[in-house]
């Protein structure tokens, strides 16, 4: 009985999202690659909170490559991190200020990568 109440007392102050804190990362999200040699690239990601889960994925226009499927999407403490298994991406932003501010690592390289929350074409 003792370690059921310690266990049911864990799980009820353990940190947690609510719905609410989900929220704050849903939605449109662009910002701009500084790639070397004075490349830019453009990097959008949609971000979808269903049932509490988040699903997100990654539009990169100036490649043509639109609804790329992220393997994973979190959001704790004001951070949100989604990777893309097949590319060896990751994003890491911190919500600052209603903006994310953070950076796109992939195959060994880091590059900063801030994003602003916009409007899909349609939405009202």
């Amino acid at each position: 009985m003792k370690t059921l109440c310690i266990l049911l007392l864990s799980v009820f102050l353990s940190p947690f999202n609510t719905p609410q804190d989900l929220n704050k990362a849903a939605g449109n999200w662009e910002g701009t690659l500084a790639l070397p040699g004075g490349q830019s690239l453009k990097i959008v990601f949609h971000v979808m909170n269903k049932d509490g889960e988040l699903s997100a994925t990654m539009d990169s226009p100036d490649q043509n490559a639109f609804g790329l499927k992220m393997d994973e999407a979190t959001f704790k403490d004001n951070t949100i991190k989604m990777t893309m298994n097949q590319i060896q991406g990751t994003y890491e932003g911190t919500l600052k200020d209603g903006k994310f501010i953070g950076k796109w690592s992939q195959s060994g390289q880091s590059f900063d990568l801030n994003l602003t929350r916009i409007k899909k074409t349609g939405d009202s």
